[in-house]
């Protein structure tokens, strides 16, 4: 729940994850040698990384509704997954979750102050990196050590047509599909 002046700058989108079974060594050696997190540039963006006990665990944005079934949408990001990793096509999925971010209009972070209480939101699937960062912005402001931060200064928008009922969202996903294509 969201404060007021809050609630018509934020949407709520599903994110989908999906775990694989362990994989072997050679395999994990193959798809990721170093063990690193990834997330690709797609508005229907992809995030990846191996677990501690060897599965590879694939999320991202194949719709923007939260409302998505999970079952199909599981199934949507299996395929996207064997896409991105071919040698996983006979390898079982294990795990499935969804869950809901926070995107703003313009697509941005931003740090804001209501009634005193510093906020940080808006990080759009981005949020393992700059839920980190800016979570240390608001502590430098809380300190007293920072006055102000850069994303206190990015405007806030909102939308004349959303009013806490986001109608678009179908549409939308067909346009950010389109332009995913187009790229």
């Amino acid at each position: 729940r969201l404060v007021p002046h809050l609630k018509s700058r934020v949407l709520p989108v599903g994110s989908y994850a999906i775990v694989t079974e362990p994989l072997t060594p050679a395999l994990q050696q193959r798809i990721n040698p170093k063990g690193r997190t990834f997330t690709d540039s797609r508005i229907f963006l992809h995030y990846f990384r191996l677990t501690p006990d060897g599965r590879l665990l694939f999320g991202g944005h194949n719709n923007l509704s939260p409302d998505r079934d999970l079952i199909d949408s599981a199934r949507r990001l299996y395929m996207q997954m064997v896409q991105v990793f071919p040698d996983l096509r006979n390898i079982p999925i294990t795990h499935s979750w969804t869950g809901k971010l926070g995107v703003t209009f313009d697509l941005m972070p931003h740090i804001g102050r209501i009634d005193g209480i510093y906020y940080a939101l808006g990080y759009g699937g981005h949020g393992a990196s700059m839920a980190t960062y800016l979570g240390a912005e608001v502590g430098k402001l809380l300190c007293g050590q920072i006055k102000e931060s850069p994303f206190m200064t990015i405007p806030h928008p909102t939308h004349f047509f959303y009013r806490n009922h986001a109608w678009f969202l179908p549409p939308a996903s067909w346009w950010y599909r389109f332009l995913d294509w187009l790229y």
